[in-house]
């Protein structure tokens, strides 16, 4: 029942939602690889259905703080949150900057994005993109998916490395950008 949901709402909102089903499990995995015990606090961009969120929750300890952003109202009534430091933000990533002053936040560890970049306008990207770059940790990472490389380079504008990684065992096959300031 709830993918027949999830599909309803990406098929009404596409250009937000950037795909027809939700991510699947080799795609998360790889997504939240990079995540270790020791983060303090996780910020996911597009949380869907919660996919993502579940397996953030599942690799942090219980006193890390995640920001989970959702546009899409209709998509964040489809996520079950029951931990506690995980917070639940319906509102647009550019207003990121406000939330992690309204929660104390100094410095993020991990930014895990399922944004579809390909269709949010370039300075749209680069705000919020600032705004990630200023609070993350000098460990941290942006952790991005998309379905080609188009993003490579507005990706590298932004930060110093650049690792892509290819997922085939997901539909459709996706790339994983690692990036690191």
């Amino acid at each position: 029942m709830k993918i027949f949901k999830y599909l309803i709402i990406a098929l009404k909102n596409f250009k937000v939602v950037g795909n027809f089903i939700p991510s699947q499990k080799f795609l998360i995995e790889k997504m939240v690889s990079p995540i270790n015990k020791n983060a303090k606090c996780v910020v996911e961009l597009g949380a869907g259905e919660g996919c993502v969120t579940r397996a953030i929750n599942s690799k942090v300890s219980d006193d890390c703080i995640v920001l989970s952003f959702e546009i899409n109202s209709d998509m964040v009534k489809l996520i079950k949150n029951d931990r506690k430091n995980t917070i639940l933000i319906n509102d647009d990533v550019q207003n990121i900057g406000k939330y992690i002053k309204k929660y104390g936040i100094k410095e993020i560890d991990y930014v895990v994005s399922s944004l579809p970049l390909a269709q949010i306008k370039k300075t749209e990207i680069d705000n919020f993109m600032r705004q990630i770059v200023k609070y993350l940790s000098k460990d941290g990472r942006y952790i991005q998916y998309q379905y080609s490389v188009i993003s490579f380079k507005k990706l590298k504008s932004h930060y110093k490395e650049v690792n892509l990684g290819f997922t085939p065992f997901n539909f459709p096959p996706a790339f994983v950008y690692v990036c690191k300031k």
